[in-house]
């Protein structure tokens, strides 16, 4: 039998925090990763999916909140509690989506948000704040890596951007842009750079135009796009803004 087929047998519930859409629990995860499944809602209060892909209907899971402040490491000795969500049933197979009680009052973009959902007699969480080794345990902490698709400015023309890690804490930058209804071969901007917390920012010439790009990352899934333009000679002119929002693929 397979290693998840077994693992997955021998629970009657199986709780889950997915570290992607196919995740069925198999771990530990061959790199780090920030959950799709974990965000914020709109008055700051923690939320996350937790799925139960054992057999049993799952009575009472416990749902905790941590956050680590940026810069230390992912351990119990620097995890502090936000909150917890209400007791779940969850019905085998399916999921729930749980939001924290307490609202999370960020103290920096590169704070990272942890999660755990356990029960304690039929499936505890054996290491709390190890988000590649327990499936139980899931992590958001803004990944610039993946691809993001939207579409920006009152024509919604589509873009698409691509991040890639490079050496010493850079990225390779590629921002492509639709022409005549296809997106083309060659990137607008391709460039390699660090970003400031949640924020890549960069300067392009297009013609006789100084751009200023602005992408900020809003939660693990999306980004807020603007390009704030002036003509090169009437630094007075009003800037020209292009806004709208990018989804990761």
């Amino acid at each position: 039998m397979q290693r998840k087929s077994w693992e997955r047998a021998r629970h009657e519930c199986f709780l889950v925090i997915k570290a992607a859409a196919d995740d069925v629990g198999t771990r530990p995860l061959a790199t780090p990763f920030a959950s799709s499944d974990i965000g914020v809602a709109a008055d700051g209060r923690p939320r996350v999916t937790v799925w139960n892909l054992g057999h049993k209907e799952a009575h009472g899971v416990v749902i905790e909140f941590y956050v680590v402040p940026a810069g230390l490491p992912v351990n119990a000795e620097n995890a502090q509690l936000i909150g917890l969500g209400n007791p779940a049933i969850i019905p085998p197979g399916q999921s729930i989506g749980i939001t924290c009680n307490q609202v999370w009052r960020r103290m920096s973009h590169a704070d990272v948000l942890l999660v755990t959902a356990s029960h304690e007699e039929l499936d505890a969480v054996k290491l709390p704040f190890d988000a590649v080794r327990d499936r139980h345990v899931g992590q958001m902490n803004y990944p610039w890596a993946g691809s993001f698709t939207g579409f920006i400015g009152s024509d919604e023309l589509k873009v698409q951007l691509e991040v890639k890690p490079s050496n010493q804490g850079l990225f390779k930058v590629k921002l492509f842009e639709e022409v005549a209804g296809r997106m083309p071969s060659f990137p607008k901007c391709d460039r390699i750079m660090k970003p400031n917390k949640n924020t890549l920012r960069w300067m392009e010439v297009e013609q006789n135009q100084k751009v200023i790009y602005d992408l900020v990352m809003q939660e693990n899934n999306r980004l807020s796009f603007l390009a704030t333009s002036r003509p090169m000679d009437q630094p007075n002119a009003p800037a020209v803004q292009v806004t709208g929002t990018m989804e990761r693929d």
